[in-house]
């Protein structure tokens, strides 16, 4: 019940903050831009017209081609949905951690009858939660509009969803570890966005090494490959799980949820030895 409490507190004041609104305008627009950028129409006995933001996919096609177009357009969407998604919850999650710190605030917030790790335990989860809700909003609206307009129901589209807001649990944990150790929003995004960014890179390591004149410098970039999540190789999994490909291997899922618990327990130790 405590958990609950302070989740539902960080949604009531994400919801005063219009960051929540914002998150589902934006959303809201995708969908609507989606709605009218397909058009699915049944030519007569097995065949279709698809036409997507106004050019023609392919001219009457049978059914079974049909699925693999579509498959094909949600594989696309998955890879730009789990881009985009986590792009807008960096930004409407950055503030949480960061604002509950600030005198005033973290005096209220520790006066109340719970531990420390409790309190950010919580703030971590109603971040969370805020996400999680627009990412089903997000993936469940696109999948209902592609369902109905095609006629054709991918379950596999919606686990999308799921890696999506595992990823962002997990960013959103090294933003939470940041927060509360510089108590600032800008440095959080920049955390989240430097580990994205370096992402690919430390993926191609490999290709580098050449021009390291050291091997040290190779165990560094392995080290950091390692402690850190593999962003990269979650969205290529992302789109290999909507498109029906087989995942080789769990290990980046894994490995990059470890990392995430690691910093989110280091940010309840820190909170819990901090002085206010």
């Amino acid at each position: 019940m405590r958990f609950l409490a302070i989740i539902l507190y960080t949604l009531r004041e994400s919801l005063a903050k219009k960051t929540f609104l914002a998150f589902f305008i934006v959303v809201t627009l995708t969908h609507l831009l989606f709605i009218f950028a397909l058009n699915v129409d049944i030519v007569a006995g097995g065949q279709a017209m698809v036409q997507l933001f106004g050019n023609d996919v392919e001219h009457e096609i049978d059914f079974a081609k049909l699925r693999q177009i579509i498959i094909g357009i949600e594989s696309g969407l998955a890879i730009a949905m789990y881009g985009g998604g986590i792009f807008l919850s960096i930004f409407a999650t950055a503030s949480l951690v960061p604002n509950m710190l600030e005198k005033g605030s973290v005096d209220l917030m520790l006066s109340r009858p719970y531990a420390r790790w409790q309190l950010l335990l919580g703030r971590y989860l109603g971040g969370l939660s805020i996400v999680t809700i627009n990412v089903i909003y997000l993936i469940g609206g696109a999948w209902l509009i592609l369902s109905v307009k095609t006629g054709f129901w991918h379950t596999p589209f919606l686990l999308s969803g799921v890696l999506i807001i595992l990823v962002f649990g997990v960013l959103f944990a090294i933003m939470t570890f940041v927060g509360v150790t510089a108590r600032n929003s800008g440095v959080s995004i920049i955390a989240a966005y430097l580990v994205i960014f370096f992402s690919p890179l430390l993926l191609a390591r490999d290709k580098i090494y050449a021009l390291l004149s050291q091997k040290i410098y190779q165990w560094l970039l392995d080290g950091i490959y390692y402690l850190t999540p593999r962003t990269t190789e979650l969205g290529n999994m992302t789109r290999a799980l909507v498109a029906g490909e087989p995942i080789a291997s769990w290990m980046p899922l894994l490995q990059s949820l470890a990392v995430g618990a690691a910093f989110l327990m280091g940010a309840m130790y820190i909170f819990q030895k901090k002085d206010f």
